[in-house]
């Protein structure tokens, strides 16, 4: 790289003295032409030898995960969120039926239902674990019965 800045530093000094020296007329135009085709060659006689060799993008930018970090913080705060909504809806779907029952909800690591412990009176039991089911698309044994006699 530094001998290509080189070889074009000097041919602009050497352009640049032949220039003075140059006389007038139709000489002049033809080693002018010349000159131009000289600076042409040494500008582009690099390429060829960048074009074969192999560009390593990653040296140019750092695309390594070490600078990022997950907030943890942040994640569990939306796990929690998502948690309490579907719990939140789940009991308002009770209330609107008349059943006595509450669930809370416990979601794994990729935000799906892992366990939901129902708390319900025993006249409402099966009712409840139905609409859990179906609302919430968990099998039955994901579901922890909590019986609750009034």
């Amino acid at each position: 790289m530094t001998g290509w800045i080189l070889s074009i530093v000097g041919t602009v000094l050497t352009i640049t003295l032949t220039e003075v020296m140059l006389p007038e007329g139709s000489t002049a135009k033809f080693i002018k032409g010349v000159i131009s085709l000289m600076v042409i060659y040494v500008v582009i006689a690099p390429i060829p030898a960048l074009l074969q060799s192999k560009i390593d993008l990653n040296s140019f930018f750092d695309f390594s995960l070490s600078g990022y970090e997950s907030d943890e913080a942040f994640i569990g705060i939306i796990k929690e969120d998502k948690q309490s909504a579907l719990a939140e809806e789940i009991n308002s779907a009770f209330v609107a039926r008349g059943l006595t029952a509450s669930v809370t909800l416990v979601l794994n690591e990729d935000y799906t239902v892992a366990q939901v412990f129902l708390a319900v009176t025993a006249e409402d039991l099966s009712e409840a674990c139905r609409l859990t089911m179906q609302a919430l698309a968990v099998k039955e044994e994901s579901i922890v019965i909590n019986e609750v006699f009034t």
